[in-house]
């Protein structure tokens, strides 16, 4: 299962909407919103999208900050949610019974694995007991982050891990990222590491029992929207086995996106038009005619998304 950390944003939402049938029982994604005002339209939206597999993540706000109202819409409109789980005892009483049904506990360990010491497991391991051994339990362990230095500790944090799978759980998800939060200084083509895969992969080569994969895809996590930047460029983000290619250059008028999509095609990387909805978008605007227009910046990150979809999905 893929397990993808998606905001509520129409470009994410779009890539959704393209992917085919055989795809909805193998992504989950789990979905963030910035504000809390955000959840009202954010609910229905995914509802509407991926109704089946899709987690609200409420773990980033305070859930006593978290409406009853909020809560209880999630759950009517059959979504799951996820929770932090020093906050468990801040659920509202009317959603306590949907969510043991599907208990899904978000484990952050932001920026260092350490402040995972006894202690501070001993905590974890006292609120968590209840639930493990549960099938339908759902553990969520993001790194945050994927860099250089947590690749190096892959072997520690695999021992933590093992420490949730020793108290009976089976059923978990490790999540990182590791595109970077601007492009500005990418000009022409450049391949970025995949460090959240290279990080999965020494996790799970670390251990004797199967992780579920989660990551950010095409967008850092520590992305802030208040933070984002106009540019006068244009860029194709397209992720391969180990690294992201990544197309940029400056213009962002129709000739310039056409010429980047056949810089793309031509690219001995790509993967055809068959692979995905997107790979087909990128190669229908490079026809004569195009059989597709240049798109704007919601039809770019579902581009962007689509293909990195397939790529998890079909070739890691």
């Amino acid at each position: 299962m893929y397990y993808p950390n998606l905001r509520v944003k129409a470009g994410e939402l779009k890539a959704l909407s393209h992917a085919p049938d055989e795809w909805q029982d193998k992504i989950h994604p789990i979905w963030n919103v910035e504000f809390l005002a955000s959840f009202e339209k954010a609910i229905p939206a995914v509802a509407s999208t991926w109704p089946d597999g899709s987690i609200m993540d409420l773990s980033r706000f305070h859930l006593k900050r978290v409406s009853a109202h909020i809560q209880q819409t999630i759950v009517q409109h059959g979504l799951r949610l996820a929770i932090d789980p020093f906050e468990i005892s801040d659920l509202h009483s009317s959603v306590i019974a949907a969510f043991e049904a599907n208990p899904i506990f978000r484990v952050a360990f932001n920026d260092d694995v350490s402040i995972f010491d006894d202690t501070a497991f001993d905590e974890l391991e006292t609120i968590l007991s209840p639930y493990a051994d549960v099938d339908n339990t759902l553990l969520l362990i993001d790194i945050g982050e994927a860099d250089e230095t947590m690749v190096s500790v892959s072997t520690n944090i695999a021992r933590v891990i093992e420490k949730f799978h020793d108290l009976g759980f089976s059923n978990i998800v490790f999540s990182s990222g590791a595109f970077p939060t601007t492009l500005q200084n990418i000009v022409g083509d450049e391949e970025i590491p995949r460090l959240d895969k290279e990080l999965y992969d020494n996790v799970t080569n670390s251990l004797t029992f199967d992780l579920h994969y989660g990551d950010y895809g095409t967008l850092s996590p520590l992305w802030d929207s208040g933070e984002t930047r106009r540019s006068g460029h244009i860029a194709i983000k397209y992720t391969l086995d180990g690294h992201w290619l990544v197309l940029r250059q400056k213009g962002k008028n129709t000739q310039a996106i056409m010429e980047l999509a056949e810089f793309l095609i031509l690219h001995p990387d790509y993967r055809g038009s068959a692979f995905s909805w997107a790979d087909k978008n990128w190669h229908n605007k490079t026809l004569t005619p195009p059989q597709a227009g240049p798109g704007n910046s919601t039809g770019h990150v579902a581009e962007f998304m689509n293909h990195h979809f397939a790529q998890v999905l079909f070739k890691g």
